[in-house]
């Protein structure tokens, strides 16, 4: 296998327990990951180590909880923490558009109530938080990447509908 097989997953944020465990705060959906992983890629000096997993649990879309084996302490886990997290590609089914968040760049954003907001012109890029920058009345507006907010990407038509919380725009 290949780097190129390997999707960034997302990375360790915080330690959890005293007995290694570790959060993740994914990039893309894991929704559609496989539960049953054997082992996940950690990038450590550049290069992408294998690290055999005890047990993961998936506490919401963005965020699964993994206990590595040999790593059993907080101090331990530790070493993890920033560490970019890959997995295999074919591990995840159903990744959705928002795995890569360059491709959005172009795409009409359209929310429910109000109607169309503007064009994707750019992503930042904040771990935990990406946002979009989209061009709404002649001024730059963030709209979060986050479940709730982004109903639906639709590639084909190149939108993104959105439920954005009443007032927004008027931040």
């Amino acid at each position: 296998m290949t780097r190129d097989d390997y999707k960034l997953l997302g990375s360790v944020v915080k330690m959890r327990g005293i007995t290694g465990e570790v959060v993740i705060r994914s990039k893309i959906p894991v929704k559609g990951m496989n539960k049953d992983l054997k082992s996940l890629m950690v990038k450590i000096d550049g290069l992408l180590v294998p690290f055999s997993i005890i047990s993961l649990h998936i506490i919401n879309d963005t965020e699964i909880i993994v206990v590595f084996r040999d790593i059993n302490s907080k101090k331990k886990a530790e070493i993890l923490k920033d560490k970019d997290i890959f997995i295999l590609q074919n591990e995840i089914k159903n990744i959705s558009v928002i795995s890569d968040l360059h491709n959005l760049s172009g795409y009409k954003v359209k929310d429910i109530r109000i109607g169309d907001i503007g064009k994707v012109t750019g992503i930042m890029e904040i771990p935990g938080n990406d946002l979009l920058k989209v061009i709404f009345r002649n001024r730059e507006i963030l709209l979060p990447v986050q479940e709730g907010l982004i109903l639906e990407i639709d590639s084909k038509k190149k939108l993104i509908k959105v439920d954005l919380p009443e007032g927004f725009l008027e931040i």
